[in-house]
């Protein structure tokens, strides 16, 4: 870089001090350099009276010559470099934004029309409309782990892009259609916790954190965790133990048949 500029010096003129990075992404911002969206590049030396050499001084380009106009008003590469709409073109613009305006405010008051109308015990059809709304937003390991503890069938189907895949959308949405409005409050309630199942695999012994939502709806119903846990280990442990029976008393016969 010293040696690109050491001709400008020469020659009575101070090479500015340039970076193609926005200042927002340098560690330590230099006072006597400008970052890109500060200065413009311009093709040769002359095209405008502001125009200035400049060194870049960081980045695989660091060392190179440029010419940059720091001008935001310059007629020649504000221009250039800054889109100016046209007078039919801002006219269109407003018409797209005053659409877009009247759009959103129109929706906001239609739910704000519908939430004021909303009776004391909501409809069938109003649950379904809320359930199956968050059980799409709820993600694909959820959406597994609904089907499995209510005993659905994950059977694939064709997808649009040509393969096979499990719409759990589909599959809930014809279940929750048959629901009756306890089951559907059951459901929704049901959704919330089941986010809870997920065990982190770099700790799968981390236990259930007690401010979870399902550790205090467990609480809450007094379902006692505890003797759950112990339950299930011995399920998941006797087959172990069976196998180890199992191996103990082949080797017994075994020694007995070599006597």
């Amino acid at each position: 870089m010293q040696i690109r500029v050491k001709p400008l010096e020469s020659a009575g003129e101070k090479a500015l001090r340039v970076s193609q990075a926005p200042s927002w992404q340098a560690k330590n911002p230099k006072a006597d350099v400008l970052y890109e969206g500060q200065y413009r590049k311009a093709q040769k030396k002359s095209e405008c009276p502001q125009t200035k050499p400049a060194v870049v001084v960081d980045g695989p380009n660091a060392g190179t010559l440029l010419h940059v106009c720091r001008d935001e008003k310059c007629p020649v590469h504000a221009k250039s470099t800054r889109y100016q709409p046209t007078p039919q073109e801002k006219a269109t613009r407003a018409k797209e934004a005053l659409a877009e305006r009247i759009e959103k405010q129109t929706r906001a008051r239609i739910l704000d029309a519908i939430r004021k109308k909303l009776p004391a015990t909501l409809s069938q059809a109003d649950l379904e409309v809320a359930v199956l709304d968050y059980f799409q937003r709820l993600g694909h390991d959820n959406h597994r782990g609904l089907c499995r503890v209510y005993g659905w069938e994950e059977k694939k189907t064709k997808a649009s892009w040509g393969g096979t895949t499990v719409d759990y959308q589909n599959i809930a949405a014809k279940a929750v259609r048959e629901m009756k409005p306890q089951d559907l409050q059951h459901f929704l309630l049901v959704c919330a916790l089941v986010s809870d199942l997920y065990c982190p695999g770099y700790n799968p012994r981390q236990p259930l954190a007690k401010d979870s939502n399902l550790a205090r709806t467990a609480a809450r119903y007094k379902i006692d965790t505890t003797k759950l846990a112990a339950t299930v280990r011995a399920e998941l442990s006797e087959p172990a133990n069976k196998l180890t029976a199992k191996n103990g008393k082949t080797k017994a016969a075994a020694q007995t048949k070599s006597k």
